[in-house]
């Protein structure tokens, strides 16, 4: 009996742990996100708890991002109604290693996209130069991703949540 009764207590044990290692691994928002518009770049930050120990990549992506843009002719004016909206698709990711007991902040802030082509832009001709202006963000994707073991370079996704910027 005393037998039975030391194995029941501990299987409890171990599965109260293996229990709590299940918790561990419940990824969630302890702060955010909030993800802000820069004018040419969006910058997303939070905080995370409930991760592992492997390292952790963040992206910020808008797939679908516009651009107004100036048109410039070789003389260097402006030319007046040929601002059209212009695609500017954009993103940026950043890296964290070592989440400290499952918790990390991060902030991650996309790339500016590359000022269009002339053409792209609806400008005259190839001699006139294109600038984006200001940049319109719309719908995105913010990405947690976490190595899946720590030192093992593969990683799964975590956590994805929708943003938008008007």
């Amino acid at each position: 009996m005393k037998r039975i009764t030391i194995t029941l207590l501990t299987l409890l044990a171990v599965a109260s742990i293996s229990t709590l290692v299940v918790w561990a691994d419940n990824p969630k928002y302890r702060k955010g996100p909030a993800v802000v518009d820069n004018g040419f770049t969006a910058t997303a930050t939070g905080t995370l708890t409930g991760l592992g120990n492997g390292d952790v990549i963040a992206t910020l992506t808008f797939p679908n991002a516009t651009g107004t843009t100036t048109c410039t002719n070789p003389g260097g004016n402006e030319a007046a109604g040929q601002n059209p909206a212009t695609p500017a698709s954009t993103s940026g990711s950043v890296f964290i290693d070592n989440p400290k007991n499952g918790t990390l902040s991060f902030t991650v802030t996309t790339v500016p996209p590359p000022n269009p082509t002339p053409q792209a832009a609806g400008c005259p001709n190839g001699q006139w130069t294109a600038v984006f202006n200001n940049i319109t963000f719309g719908a995105g994707t913010l990405t947690i991703q976490q190595e899946t073991f720590q030192g093992s370079g593969v990683y799964q996704t975590v956590l994805t949540n929708n943003v938008f910027l008007p």
